[in-house]
């Protein structure tokens, strides 16, 4: 298939040039002419009618209208410029409209490149736009990801993607569970449940900091401190606005060091939680 597109392409070409040769010769032999504007002329009309049809061959070219009635008008004057070569008729005026058609073609020409570079100027600036739009979009679903919806802190996917670099720049694991929690909704309701645990996240933010908050659980959270609290002190300013759902918290605290892996860490902390908790200590 591009064989015979190669082939028919050049095929087209040496039949137009030949024949503009021929023609040309014909002319020089058979006519007497001064003016040797003759040659340009030919020349501009064998480069006029390859280009049409190189822009033939591309059929995205064939929806430009004002391309081709540019090309047309051109085409015209060039053909009338030769014309006005071969005919010496001052008689026939037509043939004055050479020069104005050709300078109107090239004007029309240059519009449709105009509006050829406007519409790709808006094509660049949607698709600038649009990749704008997924750019937000990308980082929202990345935030969604790993964001917990109901205390705003970072869920497990995020604690886990975040515990080596914070291994490295914190000394001190906390593995927080809300005793109770389970009575509290049965008592209360789910939306007391979730108010819970909004007060409580909203503690962890304020104490830990929000990129140092996690929610791993349904009542369990991690966080990580730059040195040891006193676990007593730390669970009293945590249970505020919660204690009078009857809900407290137990906290297991571990010494962090950079050869445990995340989920020894964590279970590590999960069970001095359980201990702690198991000790009823500390308690509110």
């Amino acid at each position: 298939m591009a064989l015979n597109v190669f082939l028919t392409r050049w095929i087209f070409h040496l039949f137009t040039w030949s024949f503009l040769v021929v023609f040309l010769v014909w002319i020089v032999l058979s006519a007497t002419l001064d003016d040797a504007g003759i040659y340009e002329e030919m020349l501009c009309l064998g480069l006029g009618i390859s280009m049409a049809y190189e822009c033939v061959l591309h059929k995205k070219t064939l929806k430009e209208r004002w391309l081709w009635l540019g090309w047309a008008i051109f085409g015209v004057g060039n053909l009338l410029d030769v014309l006005d070569e071969i005919i010496n008729n001052e008689e026939l005026r037509l043939l004055y409209l050479d020069t104005s058609l050709k300078i109107l073609g090239i004007m029309v020409i240059c519009y449709a490149f105009l509006k050829q570079i406007l519409s790709r100027e808006k094509l660049i600036h949607r698709l600038a736009e649009e990749a704008r739009i997924n750019t937000s979009l990308r980082d929202r679903l990345y935030r969604d990801a790993r964001i917990d919806e109901l205390t705003q802190l970072g869920n497990r996917r995020a604690c886990f993607e975040k515990m080596n670099q914070l291994n490295k720049t914190n000394d001190v694991l906390y593995y927080l569970d809300l005793d109770n929690f389970k009575q509290c909704n049965d008592n209360y309701g789910h939306q007391v449940g979730d108010k819970v645990l909004n007060i409580f996240g909203r503690y962890m933010t304020e104490y830990f900091g929000t990129h140092l908050s996690f929610r791993v659980g349904g009542d369990e959270f991690v966080a990580f401190g730059p040195g040891k609290e006193d676990l007593d002190t730390l669970t009293k300013k945590l249970v505020p606005g919660i204690e009078k759902y009857g809900v407290s918290v137990s906290i297991g605290m571990i010494e962090l060091s950079a050869h445990n892996n995340i989920d020894e860490l964590l279970n590590m902390a999960d069970q001095e939680m359980y201990r702690v908790k198991f000790r009823r200590q500390p308690r509110v």
